[in-house]
């Protein structure tokens, strides 16, 4: 009994392990507590991933301008609008769109990441036509 009680103890850590080893590694980096002296890190052109809840991953394309505008395109979709940095993380506010994205509100909010080589914009947002979603992009240093 006491071995099988300390199997169970070994494989539970192992676990804990594991659980707070994934969680650490979904931003893949070292979180940046922005301000809005960081916004010239944003400007420039990030790629990656666009999750909708309803659908399988799209790539997207982020494009930060140094006035804090940007658009993105995933897929026939494009999208653009104002990003603000507020408490540490950039928050992104729609102004307009094509195709699915032409109509309804979406809002955004994102943390960015120390890659090392590169930097990371993840988070997620709302869109009132098409539900939530989640992306991961990255832009060179």
């Amino acid at each position: 009994m006491a071995k099988l009680r300390k199997i169970h103890g070994i494989v539970m850590a192992v676990l804990v392990a594991v659980v707070i080893a994934g969680c650490a590694s979904m931003g893949g980096g070292t979180v940046k507590q922005m301000t809005p002296a960081d916004a010239s890190l944003l400007t420039g052109t990030w790629q990656g991933y666009l999750s909708p809840v309803s659908a399988s991953n799209q790539s997207m394309t982020l494009m930060v301008k140094p006035d804090g505008t940007y658009t993105t395109s995933s897929g026939a979709f494009l999208s653009a609008g104002k990003l603000d940095i507020v408490n540490g993380h950039v928050q992104f506010t729609s102004t307009g769109g094509t195709g699915g994205l032409a109509a309804g509100q979406r809002t955004g909010s994102a943390v960015v990441y120390d890659r090392d080589r590169s930097w990371g914009l993840v988070g997620n947002g709302y869109a009132e036509l098409s539900g939530p979603f989640n992306f991961d992009l990255s832009k060179t240093k």
